[in-house]
């Protein structure tokens, strides 16, 4: 088989391809120039989804093969939608968006290619694959049943158990992602079988069920190695470091000896591998080609970065430094106002076109969490209690029609992308669809392989494509009653050729999902929004969690400290004498507090320009404050 190779003449090539990047150092070429199976272990900021995006460029120019395809899996979409946006800017990148390559996330590969065709081989079919709303489902099944219901009332794990219910290996054997499953032969272990058969026979999964059903395929079916291999000859892994031992071994078993597999990550960046066996991941391999320099940030918010992170070289930023890192130290009784003073330490040193170009958020490990004696602090909660109303009712925002379609069609510099609003498009002409119960998406996860689904049964797209740029392009659709009167409209318009024979006009725009929602959009964003006024000006900070934000690049982070789950200890608390130099970090440390450490990291790598961390009173120490003001730190008392 044979690979384009990528010479040093060609590297010239990317001073036209991608004239806004600099590919000159050492690092980066020889990332670039690596022909063989290799890890990149690089830096946050470094830019190395964008390093990937550069090569998958120079490849597109050379490749030879019209049947056999490169292959690029990364576990979020942010990477994947940065490498969407760097190829579909050429005509030339553009190549790799179709067949025969593939551009996705790994849960996307491993569902398309494996677990739907397993998964039809029984019979079954998939209404949704989505944590949130499995545990909620089954969760609403146990407390039915008066056992499990009595179980949980003396037992607060019992939840959690219940909601993480999940298949594991080709024989699909019962497990939980939260908690530890009682013994077969106890009286509860049968309930929790029906509740999981139950949700399995009407097409509600967990992400993990799939890579279960995806092993089942390739133990029953082991030549499917040997077709992938043949399709995919070169791989590309980003994200590496968020792959858990249990995916690792499922990729391994994907591609043969004969296939070139170069990985990208972060060993520091590990936050979202679930559990298993950690001693066994194998990111980065020794020889690891290193990319130790960010561009985002300066050398002050590098160190601080540096303090935090279980192994690796330390982070060198070659930014320019523009504000000093800075800890919000709060008294019990002002944890609600600590976002109304980060936003005004930001009116503080940003005008309002920087505020206007950049991202202005504040994140917390931890959303939610029963540790009710505990000082606050604890969870997202504890500093702005509106943001649980948001997952209440019917699953995420990707579940909900009209806050798909309510983005302002106004787009700027760092903020919503249109690719980013053609996915909201998608995503809603999925859920309309399977709300008219269509038969052309049957099994359909999400809206980004919509249009290739129904190129595939046979069905002219250009209308729904059409549908997708009208959708994508209008401001405001689900805000008011008539931009939702307009929008099912146009549902109606396109969609009629892919509804059930026989559903009238009526009957379709009378489905449950044009209700008007309970909650308008504007509340709902105020729960994941906090806004800051100060006379005519206004900061507006958005809310989340660590994971949530991961692979972002804000202009300003507040970083909230909380409670760790098990180790029931304060990040914040245990790392600010590392930060401070007051102590070393326990090379004995559990893996629970090395995962708080790792979601530091990823928090406090955000920002380009100020990076502030909040942190109780009573955890930080007069002695750990005085150190950090020796080493450039600014110290902000909320009291």
């Amino acid at each position: 088989m044979t690979i384009p190779l990528i010479t040093p003449e060609d590297l010239a090539e990317l001073q036209f391809l991608t004239p806004d990047l600099d590919f000159t150092d050492a690092e980066r070429q020889a990332v670039l120039l690596a022909a063989g199976p290799s890890d990149v272990n690089a830096a946050p900021g470094s830019g190395k989804t964008t390093v990937l995006a550069a090569k998958l460029l120079l490849l597109a120019r050379q490749w030879p093969h019209d049947r056999r395809g490169i292959c690029v899996l990364s576990h979020t979409n942010v990477a994947r939608e940065e490498i969407e946006r760097r190829l579909g800017a050429t005509a030339v990148g553009a190549r790799l968006l179709t067949y025969p390559h593939f551009i996705g996330t790994i849960h996307e590969f491993v569902d398309r290619f494996l677990a739907l065709p397993a998964l039809r081989s029984l019979g079954l079919t998939v209404d949704v694959i989505d944590d949130d709303i499995f545990a909620k489902k089954a969760i609403a099944r146990a407390m039915k049943k008066p056992s499990l219901w009595g179980w949980a009332q003396n037992d607060e794990g019992v939840k959690p158990l219940v909601g993480g219910l999940v298949y594991r290996g080709a024989d699909l054997v019962l497990d939980s992602e939260g908690g530890t499953l009682p013994k077969t032969t106890a009286k509860s272990y049968p309930l929790l079988t029906e509740i999981k058969e139950q949700l399995t026979s009407e097409g509600v999964f967990r992400y993990a069920d799939m890579f279960a059903f995806a092993e089942m395929l390739l133990t029953n079916f082991p030549d499917i190695k040997v077709q992938l291999s043949r399709r995919f000859p070169l791989v590309y892994l980003d994200e590496m470091q968020d792959t858990s031992w249990e995916q690792e071994a499922l990729l391994a078993r994907l591609f043969d000896e004969s296939v070139v597999v170069q990985r990208y990550g972060d060993l520091n960046q590990r936050i979202l591998v679930g559990k298993g066996d950690f001693a066994q991941l194998s990111f980065p391999r020794e020889g690891a080609l290193p990319i130790s320099t960010s561009k985002i940030f300066g050398p002050e918010i590098a160190a601080a970065v540096s303090g935090v992170r279980v192994g690796g070289n330390a982070v060198v930023g070659t930014a320019a430094d523009v504000h000093p890192p800075t800890l919000m130290t709060y008294t019990t009784e002002r944890v609600g106002d600590v976002l109304n003073r980060f936003g005004n330490l930001v009116l503080d040193r940003f005008n309002d076109e920087q505020l206007r170009r950049g991202h202005i958020k504040a994140l917390c490990t931890r959303k939610q969490g029963d540790a009710k004696q505990q000082t606050p602090g604890r969870t997202l909660l504890d500093y702005w209690p509106a943001y649980l109303e948001q997952s209440k009712g019917n699953g995420g925002r990707s579940e909900r029609l009209w806050s798909l379609l309510s983005q302002s069609a106004e787009l700027r510099v760092g903020g919503i992308s249109m690719h980013s609003r053609a996915a909201d498009a998608k995503r809603a002409v999925v859920l309309v669809l399977r709300a008219a119960d269509s038969p052309h998406i049957k099994g359909l996860r999400d809206g980004s392989q919509l249009f290739r689904r129904l190129a595939d049964a046979g069905q002219d797209v250009k209308g729904i494509r059409r549908l997708c740029r009208e959708l994508a392009t209008a401001s405001n659709l689900g805000a008011a009653e008539a931009g939702r009167a307009k929008a099912v409209e146009l549902f109606t318009q396109y969609l009629h050729p892919l509804l059930p024979v026989g559903m009238s006009t009526a009957k379709f725009q009378a489905l449950p999902v044009f209700q008007a929602p309970e909650m308008q959009p504007e509340q709902e964003a105020n729960q994941r929004a906090c806004q800051v006024k100060r006379g005519d000006r206004l900061v507006e900070i958005e809310i989340g969690t660590v994971a949530s934000m991961k692979g972002e690049t804000h202009l300003a982070t507040l970083v909230l400290e909380s409670l760790g789950h098990p180790s029931r200890r304060f990040d914040l608390a245990e790392a600010l004498p590392v930060l401070a130099g007051l102590k070393l970090r326990d090379p004995k440390m559990s893996e629970s507090i090395l995962s708080q450490f790792r979601n530091l990291y990823v928090g406090m790598s955000r920002p380009t320009s100020f990076l502030c961390l909040a942190v109780n009173q009573t955890r930080v120490s007069a002695d750990c404050i005085v150190a950090l003001q020796g080493k450039g730190w600014v110290v902000e008392t909320l009291a």
